[in-house]
């Protein structure tokens, strides 16, 4: 019986040695794996929540009333996007609650699809990603309860955050006009937290 607790006593004390030699190893594999289960978190929630705004989006198509996803949301899907073949459903009220579940209409600006300039925004590591394969004269499709339009890719650019006019284009002072401005964060593929810079696409109703 001494035996058996003797071994285990010695196997702990060796693990936990080794755990004390191995420090700065046991750190750095526990650092990333915090970082890599809080981006995988991140990227889930933001998918997982498309299926739920999608059952919201669809009783708005039916009723045209707004529908919250989920009990406690203050938002409600307003338009569909579909960017280089991929589809996201856009919410109301653009402020990083609902960012990290869905691009946001920035509530400013024309609903998308209406006339005028709309401003929607989105995370460049899970919703806006792809915008990094945009070219210009790529077709943008919107879809609000009311109507559906096409937007043509007209500039890409990039810009400091500070400048806070970056929606201002051609056409987004001419309310007879429908123009579209997606947002996001600029280097796409970069770790660092609180970038500096903005991609911005222009495109136009057609």
């Amino acid at each position: 019986m001494h035996t058996v607790y003797d071994a285990q006593k010695k196997t702990r004390f060796n693990l936990l040695s080794w755990s004390w030699r191995k420090k700065w190893l046991v750190l750095l594999f526990g650092t990333g794996f915090y970082l890599c289960g809080g981006g995988l978190y991140v990227f889930a929630k933001a998918h997982f929540a498309q299926f739920l705004i999608a059952q919201a989006w669809q009783l708005t198509l039916q009723d045209q009333q707004q529908h919250r996803p989920w009990p406690w949301a203050d938002t409600h899907p307003v338009a569909e996007l579909k960017v280089n073949g991929i589809k996201w459903l856009v919410l109301a009220d653009a402020n990083g609650r609902n960012l990290a579940f869905a691009p946001t209409h920035l509530s400013a600006t024309a609903l998308p699809g209406n006339l005028g300039n709309s401003v929607v925004v989105g995370h460049r590591d899970t919703q806006f990603n792809s915008l990094k394969r945009l070219k210009v004269g790529d077709i943008i499709e919107v879809t609000n309860v009311q109507r559906f339009l096409r937007y043509r890719v007209t500039a890409l650019r990039i810009a400091e955050a500070e400048q806070l006019r970056y929606w201002q284009t051609d056409t987004a002072d001419t309310f007879d006009h429908a123009s579209l401005t997606l947002l996001t964060c600029y280097p796409f593929d970069s770790i660092l937290p609180n970038p500096t810079h903005r991609f911005i696409v222009s495109a136009v109703g057609i």
